[in-house]
């Protein structure tokens, strides 16, 4: 057995006569992990142990290579914003958590890595890594998305993806987070930069909007709606219809079919300076 030499046999016989031996079950050492994605010439490798007992994902490391050459490899830094515990975003679903994909269609393929920093449902974040010639390395840019992800998909049919997720600052603004919703939120990534789209994409957030109102106006809902309302007043204000919006949000508070911890008055004052505030309005 390896490791198992004559300096160990002998502290063991020594144990067992004098009368001190206790058994125990050795903690089982962390599991390395290997995850590879794949796009042409480039090819990213997503290496890290996890060690069960501890629920830590330790010794991470990404390392890009472009026809077997090696232009990244650097060990995860801390998550930003202070998280608990950088962790592969699909280790728990048995999902890759590294991609490499031609995010903004220009032929030169990113390497997408997504994470999440530990607690009870936040935060999720992206490192995209982009390609630069000149120096022929890549260079990161780190997203947080927070209590969502994100999706990757073609709206405009442009081959540049649109990456699809929710505004989380509507968490907890009006409700708990049960009680939340969140507006559509679109992004698109060019020249390693993300820029909010959204309002450019009318029919992904009429389809939002139209989900969220009946949601909110549901009568079998007797948990608050405010929460609701206030994603589905941002989706209207994308696409001008603010004016009809507050006037339809007041004629429903005082009827009593929108309904939470805000009074009437406290809500329609809340939401339009919130909504100024995050550039709704």
């Amino acid at each position: 057995m390896r490791g198992y030499n004559g300096r160990v046999r002998t502290a063991v016989a020594l144990a067992v006569a004098l009368g001190a031996v206790t058994v125990t079950t050795a903690a089982a050492a962390p599991r390395p992990h290997v995850e590879r994605a794949q796009a042409g010439a480039v090819e990213a490798v997503f290496t890290y142990s996890y060690n069960a007992a501890a629920f830590r994902f330790i010794k991470q490391r990404l390392t890009i290579t472009r026809d077997g050459v090696k232009s990244f490899s650097a060990l995860l830094r801390k998550p930003p914003g202070g998280g608990l515990n950088a962790q592969p975003s699909g280790y728990f679903t048995h999902h890759r958590s590294v991609s490499v994909t031609d995010v903004d269609g220009d032929g030169e393929p990113e390497v997408v890595l997504d994470l999440y920093w530990g607690g009870a449902h936040c935060c999720w974040y992206s490192q995209l890594y982009h390609y630069m010639p000149a120096t022929k390395h890549y260079a990161p840019l780190v997203h947080v998305w927070g209590n969502f992800g994100y999706v990757l998909a073609d709206l405009d049919h442009d081959g540049m993806l649109e990456l699809v997720t929710r505004d989380d600052r509507f968490s907890y603004a009006f409700a708990s987070f049960a009680d939340s919703r969140w507006p559509v939120r679109i992004l698109r990534y060019d020249a390693g930069k993300l820029t909010v789209e959204t309002a450019a994409y009318r029919s992904e957030i009429g389809r939002d909007a139209n989900a969220l109102w009946h949601e909110a106006m549901n009568p079998k809902r007797k948990a608050s709606n405010q929460g609701i309302v206030a994603a589905w007043a941002a989706d209207e204000c994308m696409v001008g219809h603010w004016a009809v919006a507050f006037r339809a949000i007041d004629r429903l508070s005082r009827s009593g079919r929108i309904h939470g911890e805000l009074s009437r008055v406290k809500f329609e004052q809340k939401l339009r300076g919130f909504l100024q505030r995050t550039s709704y309005l």
